[in-house]
């Protein structure tokens, strides 16, 4: 028998572990369970389902189940009971952030890519987000792992939104101002960075292979204001995952 907690939709998700290994005892307790949520008004059906029960979901987009969202190994479908159902989009955007980290010898943090995805020879050090990874992590972290350097965040400096980017979906690319914490250059990602150095920052505005946008996000680093990160406990002291910039 399938277990099913509501969701703030007027939805049921249904429990993962109380799917049935059985095909036909799926097939069954789907059926009974769709079968209750038209009695009881139910607007939609939340099933996540693995790569390993592709028999389970081939029954249920016969039944009418519909993909929302995929994972590699993963992939959860809908099913609307009521025709008006409210259904949450899925994810729209992937999120990439950038640093513009300078020192105190007025140098700025640079690196090049094994591949270049940029106009650029070099960039601003910079990556995508993990899942479920806040801004301010991601983005020391990838500062970190690029370079090698410690570094503490100062502000957000800027948002780019590319639409449609890869896969059909959408991009931010947050760029945000860190103070170095530490200078030796140590690259710990090898597979993907080549080369990270420090640069002075009057070669870098005369440096040709850097592109107008780069140079603008430095300038705006250092001579705006900019966001910054400001604790939560006032706006939402039970959200401990909820990042504020203002």
């Amino acid at each position: 028998m399938l277990s099913a907690k509501k969701d703030l939709y007027n939805g049921l998700i249904i429990d993962t572990k109380s799917i049935p290994s059985l095909v036909s005892d799926f097939q069954t307790s789907l059926q009974n369970l769709l079968q209750e949520a038209q009695k009881d008004n139910i607007s939609l059906l939340w099933l996540d389902l693995t790569t390993n029960q592709h028999e389970h979901l081939s029954f249920a987009l016969s039944l009418g189940f519909k993909f929302h969202n995929c994972e590699a190994t993963r992939t959860t479908l809908t099913y609307s009971v009521q025709k008006e159902a409210y259904i949450p989009v899925p994810p729209t955007h992937t999120i990439g952030v950038g640093a513009v980290v300078i020192n105190k010898n007025n140098e700025i943090l640079l690196v090049q890519d094994r591949i270049h995805t940029s106009h650029s020879i070099y960039k601003l050090p910079g990556g995508m987000l993990e899942e479920a990874q806040s801004l301010e992590d991601g983005v020391v972290r990838e500062v970190w792992e690029e370079t090698g350097i410690r570094a503490k965040l100062i502000k957000m400096v800027s948002v780019l939104n590319s639409h449609p980017y890869r896969f059909n979906k959408s991009n931010m690319y947050i760029v945000f101002q860190l103070e170095a914490l530490s200078s030796e250059i140590n690259i710990i990602d090898t597979n993907e960075i080549e080369k990270a150095f420090w640069m002075p920052l009057e070669d870098f505005y005369a440096h040709k292979e850097m592109s107008t946008f780069q140079k603008d996000l430095v300038s705006s680093a250092l001579n705006h204001e900019g966001l910054t990160l400001s604790s939560n406990d006032v706006y939402f002291p039970k959200k401990k995952h909820v990042e504020v910039y203002r």
